[in-house]
């Protein structure tokens, strides 16, 4: 009886995990493009980066929207790259050149983060164009671990017994 009731909380959960998610994605789909810029850029924030936001005016698709550095001096930057597409969309390889020749001049690596999917090419370019994708289901399960624009409704703490805790007594 113990054992089904644990399946069937499990089961539950995964559910409720994917409707979370389709809930996070269609919110997030409704905001405005300046709105998803901003949204990642808190969410970064609160995963513990430093993120410095470009102010320089931005022209078309491929700049660059914000600056990661990974260390304190500064070697290793990670330029960031936010796309608020329409619901469905994939984004190519194409799509993704001029945000790859723009940190290749600037000698960092990438961050492209979208609501959107990535096709297989693109994956395949970012690997050898030294670039991280975040897509729409990844960037929810990231909202979702960090508590980022979630509510925690019930917290279960499942305890057992430390045995090595008590060998100290012994």
């Amino acid at each position: 009886m113990a054992e089904d009731n644990a399946k069937e909380r499990e089961q539950n959960s995964e559910t409720d995990y994917e409707e979370l998610t389709t809930k996070i994605l269609d919110a997030v789909n409704g905001l405005t493009s300046s709105g998803f810029e901003q949204l990642v850029i808190d969410l970064l924030i609160k995963m513990g980066y430093e993120v410095f936001r470009n102010a320089k005016r931005r022209n078309g698709l491929f700049s660059i929207h914000a600056l990661i550095l990974e260390d304190r001096p500064g070697f290793h930057p990670l330029y960031v790259q936010m796309r608020k597409l329409e619901r469905g969309s994939i984004i190519t390889s194409w799509n993704m050149h001029g945000f790859s020749d723009a940190i290749s001049r600037k000698g960092g690596r990438g961050l492209l983060v979208t609501n959107a999917n990535f096709s297989k090419p693109a994956q395949d370019f970012a690997k050898e164009h030294k670039m991280i994708l975040i897509d729409g289901n990844i960037l929810a399960r990231l909202m979702i671990t960090n508590n980022f624009c979630v509510n925690i409704k019930e917290v279960v703490q499942i305890k057992s017994i430390n045995t090595d805790a008590l060998e100290n007594y012994s």
